[in-house]
């Protein structure tokens, strides 16, 4: 069996790296709108990559998260006067339904941040005193500085990555190119979490990195998502990882294309 495997921009002979166990994380949906088209794509995609999987006589173990806490959920709680969990717990109903009437297979387990802090500050903390990320007062910063291999994933130089780091400007970062594992609690927060960095909330990319590596191990063999996910959270997930374990995050990298029309 093969796979186009985006980390070594090839197709590769599939060789999970304890057989016939297959462990397999996807990025799951953040629950702030209803599931749309690109999302049904996506796990459809990765519902017949499983099934393939199974028939070839592997064991799949299928985890795909859910980003219950995010800028537009909380947007969208302030703007509808309800708590952000039930924003959050509205659509991901929405999404089950979805995926039962697409015949989508469950996933093993499907993590939410909510229910990961204590792991995620833990990871954090590692990161921090490893040296690979630093405390201002917007929050906690990956160095990328201490990364060489930053970038291989998407095949980005260095003058792609300034400019996507550009998104969230701050001053208070080192290099432009740095991103937040934790957000320091803003005037206003309807949720945040007590940490050892003040109260606050994690960055979008560390918590699929602490939820991934907690029920699956630190490498991976299939890590997939749609290809707008490659930089930069799955760039970004590769280098908090691997700065926390010296191993390989994931042994094949699959991204699914895009829905077009007309």
């Amino acid at each position: 069996m093969r796979l186009f495997n985006t980390l070594g921009h090839a197709v590769q002979i599939f060789e999970p790296a304890a057989p016939p166990e297959v462990r397999m994380y996807v990025c799951g949906i953040t629950p702030y709108d209803e599931t749309h088209l690109g999302h049904g794509r996506c796990y459809v995609v990765f519902d017949l990559l499983r099934r393939l999987l199974a028939r070839r006589g592997f064991r799949v173990t299928a985890l795909q998260n859910f980003t219950d806490i995010d800028d537009k959920i909380l947007t969208r709680a302030r703007e509808e006067g309800v708590p952000p969990a039930e924003i959050a717990g509205r659509y991901i109903a929405s999404y089950h339904e979805a995926e039962r009437r697409l015949n989508i297979l469950p996933a093993d387990r499907y993590p939410r941040v909510t229910e990961h802090i204590p792991d995620i500050i833990v990871a954090v903390a590692s990161l921090v005193k490893r040296g690979y990320a630093y405390v201002t007062p917007s929050g906690v910063y990956f160095d990328l500085g201490r990364f060489p291999f930053y970038g291989r994933l998407s095949g980005r130089n260095r003058e792609d990555l300034v400019a996507g780091a550009r998104v969230e400007p701050d001053e208070t970062k080192r290099s432009p190119m740095d991103f937040a594992v934790w957000k320091s609690a803003r005037d206003g927060d309807a949720v945040s979490w007590d940490s050892p960095w003040g109260k606050g909330r994690p960055g979008w990319h560390i918590e699929c990195s602490a939820m991934s590596m907690k029920y699956l191990g630190a490498t991976l063999d299939v890590h997939g998502g749609g290809q707008d996910l490659i930089f930069p959270h799955h760039e970004n997930e590769i280098a908090q990882s691997e700065a926390l374990t010296g191993k390989p995050f994931a042994r094949y990298w699959v991204h699914n294309g895009f829905v077009t029309i007309n």
